[in-house]
C-alpha cells in the first residue's frame, strides 16, 4: 500500500513540515529570519520535494524564492493533515485540542472574547486562540487553513467557505456629555459635521456610507481624529474629547449617564450581518471541529 510514495527518497514528514512552515510564514526569509544557513537548508529541502513530486514546488522570483501553485496546494494539504495528526495525538493523551478564531479587533473584544468563557466552562477539551485580522486576511487564512473559524461580515464571504449567521451589527452615534451643548438637543448632523469626531479608516464601505448620511444632514464628514479601528475610536470617545459612530455592541461597556447615544434611522444603512465562517475541509479533517462550531454558533449569536 502506498508503494509509489515510499519507493523513492525525497519525501519525509520533516520536509513537509518545513513546507507548511514556509507557507504560513510567507517565505523562507520569514520562516528563518536572520539565519542564512537554515534558509539554505530550507531551499534545498524544497528542491528535494520538487524532485520527488516531479513539479516545481518553489520558484525564484528575483531574490525571493516563492511557492508555486502546486507548492501552495501541497502546503495546504500538509497543514490539514498535520492538524489532524496533532488532534489525534492530543485526544489519545487527553490533552486540549487547539483552534484559532479570527476576527477584527472590535468583534473580538466586544463579541467573541467575552463569550468564550461559556465554552471554556462547559468544554475542557479545546484550547482557543484569537487572531486579530482584517476581513480580507480572514478570508484568505480560512481558505489556506491558517485559522479555523472567522467572525466577519457576511458580504465578504467567498467560495468555498461556509457560514452561519450570528446576528446584525447595528450602529449608533455616541457623544461624551462634555461635548453636548448647554441648551437644546444634539443631532446626528451635529455629531458628523460640527463636533470633534473620531472615525476609523479600515473600512471604505462604512466610511462611504457615513459620508452619504452626513451629506443628507447638510454637512460634510470631516473627522478630527482618524483611527485604525473601532476600539481606538471608542478610546477617543472615552477621553471626553470626541464623538463617534460605533457598533451598539461596543457601547454596552460605557456608563450611560456619561454619554448621549443617538440611534438615528439613517444609521440603519450601516447595518451589517455578522457570520461565523469556516472551510468545509476543516470539518472533514478535524473531527472535533464540528462539535466546537455548534457551540460557537450558540454562544456567539446576538
Amino acid at each position: 500500500m502506498f508503494d509509489p510514495l515510499f519507493s523513492e527518497t525525497g519525501l519525509s514528514l520533516e520536509r513537509l513540515r518545513i513546507l507548511a512552515e514556509i507557507h504560513h510564514a510567507g517565505g523562507i526569509a520569514k520562516a528563518a529570519p536572520g539565519d542564512p544557513v537554515r534558509q539554505s537548508q530550507y531551499s534545498r529541502q524544497l528542491r528535494e520535494l520538487s524532485e520527488f513530486f516531479g513539479t516545481e514546488i518553489a520558484r525564484r522570483q528575483g531574490r525571493v524564492l516563492k511557492l508555486t501553485e502546486p507548492g501552495v496546494r501541497l502546503a495546504e494539504m500538509v497543514r490539514a493533515q498535520m492538524h489532524a495528526l496533532q488532534d489525534f495525538r492530543a485526544e489519545c493523551r487527553a490533552e486540549k485540542v487547539s483552534y484559532t478564531i479570527a476576527g477584527g479587533d472590535g468583534l473580538l473584544q466586544w463579541l467573541v472574547i467575552p463569550r468564550l468563557m461559556k465554552i471554556s466552562r462547559a468544554d475542557q477539551s479545546a484550547h482557543i486562540a484569537t487572531s486579530n485580522l482584517r476581513t480580507n486576511e480572514i478570508v484568505q487564512q480560512l481558505g489556506d487553513g491558517r485559522v479555523d473559524f472567522g467572525v466577519m461580515r457576511k458580504d465578504a464571504l467567498a467560495e468555498p467557505l461556509k457560514s452561519a449567521r450570528l446576528g446584525t451589527l447595528k450602529f449608533a452615534a455616541v457623544v461624551p456629555r462634555e461635548l453636548l451643548p448647554a441648551k437644546g438637543p444634539v443631532s446626528l448632523g451635529d455629531v458628523l459635521g460640527r463636533l470633534p469626531l473620531a472615525t476609523q479608516n479600515g473600512d471604505s464601505q462604512f466610511t462611504q456610507r457615513l459620508r452619504e448620511i452626513a451629506r443628507e444632514h447638510q454637512t460634510e464628514l470631516q473627522p478630527t481624529l482618524i483611527c485604525q479601528s473601532f476600539p481606538q475610536a471608542l478610546a477617543a470617545v472615552r477621553s471626553g474629547g470626541y464623538g463617534s459612530v460605533q457598533p451598539v455592541l461596543a457601547l454596552e461597556e460605557l456608563k450611560a449617564d456619561a454619554y448621549r447615544v443617538i440611534k438615528d434611522g439613517p444609521l440603519d444603512r450601516l447595518d451589517r450581518d455578522i457570520i461565523i465562517a469556516w472551510n468545509p475541509r476543516l470539518l472533514r479533517v478535524r473531527t472535533g471541529s464540528k462539535h466546537l462550531l455548534e457551540k460557537l454558533q450558540n454562544v456567539l449569536a446576538f
